[in-house]
């Protein structure tokens, strides 16, 4: 009897075990694991909503930054450093005449302008205008000087330089002539459009 009573009360104690056990699993399997889950997941969704929140405070912070370039460029709009007009062609005139008095106030002489097609670099359009001027090696180096340093800017992108043919008088030293063809080209606004 003694016997029977041990091996019922060792099969209810490994009965509750077991049962525990399974309870164990159960608790573990339906509600910790799941639990431990949604937390990684939300920890690591709050981790990436921190950097994003980093990102845009730090172009947040770049605002004064901005606002400054924004005027800086309302200025330069206003500054005339482009050339301006109401359409490209009008524009390329103006760059033939502005050209031709430049030269002429340098002291040397325009031959022939011609208009260059309008060219794109970096979502910039340029109006460009083929000059031929012919004077002393003095009045063309003032002339390329007064270009260069003109408002609104231009660049010459292209030049070619030769000596001229001499006309003078023999045995008569004079400055050698000096023929140039000059590319310039200036980056242009229409007027009510951005550059």
């Amino acid at each position: 009897m003694i016997k029977i009573v041990y091996d019922t009360h060792l099969r209810r104690r490994a009965v509750f075990v077991l049962v525990n056990l399974a309870i164990c699993f159960l608790v573990l399997g339906v509600v910790i694991l799941p639990a431990t889950a949604f937390f990684a997941e939300r920890d690591s969704r709050i981790t990436g909503q921190r950097k994003v929140l980093a990102r845009i405070s730090a172009i947040a912070a770049q605002s004064a930054n901005i606002q400054s370039i924004v005027s800086d460029t309302n200025t330069q709009l206003r500054g005339g450093e482009f050339l301006t007009g109401p359409n490209e062609n009008v524009i390329s005139a103006d760059l033939q005449t502005r050209l031709k008095a430049t030269i002429e106030a340098s002291g040397a002489r325009s031959r022939a302008a011609q208009a260059l097609p309008v060219k794109t670099s970096d979502q910039i359009r340029y109006s460009g205008s083929r000059i031929e001027i012919v004077g002393t090696l003095q009045s063309i180096h003032r002339a390329i000087y007064a270009i260069e340093n003109a408002k609104p800017y231009l660049f010459i992108s292209g030049a070619t330089i030769r000596i001229a043919p001499s006309l003078g008088k023999q045995g008569v030293s004079e400055e050698p002539s000096i023929q140039a063809q000059l590319d310039v080209f200036g980056a242009i606004q229409i007027n009510g459009r951005e550059p």
